[in-house]
């Protein structure tokens, strides 16, 4: 869902949720950037802004990410905390 480009712009501003080690933490996709050509299949990069609570912080790695309140399996991201804003965790993932 979060996969490509395109399919990311449509999702940003919407609540998601993150899985991980039994833990599920709240998070809004902020932004959707493009990086130009990268070495993916479909040809361009991206990253993915996150934000979400300040506690539970997650840790950097692999997490399931799904639209909020939805059930099954999400897609796999590896987010990496890049710091705090106001009571807010932040969180990037990039796609090359």
């Amino acid at each position: 869902m979060l996969t490509t480009l395109e399919t990311a712009r449509t999702l940003a501003g919407r609540a998601f949720e993150a899985r991980a080690g039994g833990v599920v933490v709240p998070l809004v996709l902020d932004a959707v950037t493009g990086l130009g050509q990268g070495i993916r299949a479909d040809g361009e990069s991206f990253s993915l802004a996150f934000s979400g609570p300040a506690t539970p912080a997650l840790s950097q790695g692999t997490v399931e990410i799904l639209p909020a309140g939805e059930a099954g399996e999400g897609t796999p991201v590896f987010l990496v905390p890049v710091g705090r804003q106001g009571g807010r965790m932040l969180y990037e993932a990039i796609f090359n």
